[in-house]
């Protein structure tokens, strides 16, 4: 091969440009399938079952007749049925329910209307962990351990909880209330 006497010796710049990207482009594939070993992606194809699915967005269209969670159960171990609580029950006051596996007791609050809202309380103490009660004199959920009180939303009224009740997701569909283990996706408080 004969010099380029303008290049003085040297590899002319577009010999050397096309090295560097196929150098690059070499790189990068052998990066990328690295990284598709390393960290595979779950197709977009895969679905998400129904319970998953319908405890997110329970009124998306395949979750119509679906009911998600568990279901709601009184003091007495009876299935609340939503027309029936309705009929009783006084907003702002909530109500004792379980039904969660892991037989925790939660409350589900009556908002105005009357309805049933989209979340429950779960009634552990976010200062040590007791579990705090509802007193109907007080109006307030207050913890037997030092007195840390909540309004009827799980909002701290009183210390030395700082942080509000945990929440689950509640979903009232076929005239059933159903618990669900997980937070609401927006807290409403």
């Amino acid at each position: 091969m004969k010099e380029n006497p303008s290049t003085n010796g040297k590899i002319p710049a577009r010999i050397k440009t096309r090295r560097d990207f196929l150098t690059y482009m070499l790189g990068t594939t052998i990066t990328s399938v690295a990284i598709g070993y390393l960290f595979p992606k779950v197709s977009q194809s895969h679905e998400i079952d129904l319970e998953t699915l319908c405890s997110l967005y329970p009124k998306n269209s395949r979750c119509q007749n679906y009911l998600p969670g568990s279901v709601a159960l009184a003091k007495d171990d009876k299935k609340i049925e939503a027309n029936t609580l309705l009929a009783t029950a006084k907003p702002g006051i909530p109500i004792f329910v379980k039904g969660l596996p892991d037989r925790s007791v939660d409350y589900l609050i009556i908002q105005d209307g009357p309805q049933i809202a989209e979340y429950a309380i779960n009634p552990i103490c976010t200062h040590l962990g007791c579990t705090v009660e509802w007193n109907l004199e007080k109006n307030h959920f207050i913890c037997p351990c030092h007195g840390s009180e909540y309004d009827s939303q799980g909002r701290v009224v009183h210390g030395p909880a700082k942080r509000s009740l945990p929440l689950i997701t509640v979903v009232v569909k076929q005239n059933e209330v159903r618990l669900i283990d997980r937070k609401p996706a927006v807290d409403p408080r």
